[in-house]
């Protein structure tokens, strides 16, 4: 009889599947063929599969629940995930992107309110705009010629002495 994951992905199982341990902390078998449906669409079927390939058997149930919590974060948070979630104490919505899941449905990306405050203080805060660390170090790189290396900007801050990491 074939396992739950296996059913879902249109595989054949044998007594040796890789996919049967990763699913032992699921409860339901209707909520193992969502995580497992969730899990290699967002990944790929074939990269899945090497993933848990890779990884002792005793290890492949906490690997396929990271995945599915990397998944989950990535498609609530796209640009900093489940690790962003959990930094910003938001992690409650990975858990409910997570049932969501295992219940059937899709989660949706979500709005976390106010932005984290740059690291640059002045200007910017100044202008009560965000703008992400990497569009300040692509803006500043864009332009060799035109922004020093060190020194002072326009408002008289003592500007951080940039890496010419693109010559």
């Amino acid at each position: 009889m074939s396992c739950n994951g296996c059913r879902v992905l249109r595989r054949g199982c044998s007594d040796q599947c890789i996919l049967r341990p990763c699913l032992d902390w699921i409860q339901s078998p209707r909520a193992q063929a969502n995580a497992t449906l969730f899990v290699s669409k967002f990944f790929g079927r074939s990269d899945l599969m090497t993933f848990i390939a890779a990884v002792p058997v005793s290890k492949r149930s906490a690997l396929f629940q990271s995945l599915l919590f990397e998944a989950c974060g990535r498609v609530v948070n796209p640009v900093n995930g489940a690790v962003g979630l959990l930094s910003t104490g938001n992690w409650h919505i990975c858990q409910a992107a997570v049932e969501t899941v295992l219940a059937g449905g899709v989660p949706s990306p979500v709005s976390l309110g106010t932005p984290p405050p740059a690291r640059r203080q002045g200007a910017m805060q100044e202008l009560g705009g965000w703008v992400p660390n990497c569009i300040e170090m692509t803006a500043s790189a864009a332009s060799e010629a035109s922004v020093p290396e060190s020194g002072v900007d326009q408002v008289g801050e003592e500007m951080p002495k940039l890496l010419n990491l693109f010559a």
